[in-house]
């Protein structure tokens, strides 16, 4: 799957442990370091979460 596919898993909610995908992403950004980063919708608790901080 490729990173735009709504159903790439991109980590899991911070608060509930819940899998968050490319479904749920709401911002698309880039670290100065040049890393793409997102923030999201939790499917299941609604927090918005950086998934990528889980993994």
């Amino acid at each position: 799957m490729t990173p735009d596919d709504p159903e790439t898993v991109r980590g899991d909610c911070s608060f509930c442990g819940e899998t968050v995908t490319g479904r749920h992403a709401l911002l698309h950004y880039e670290t100065t370091d040049g890393d793409p980063g997102v923030w999201a919708e939790c499917p299941s608790c609604g927090e918005i979460v950086d998934p990528t901080d889980a993994q």
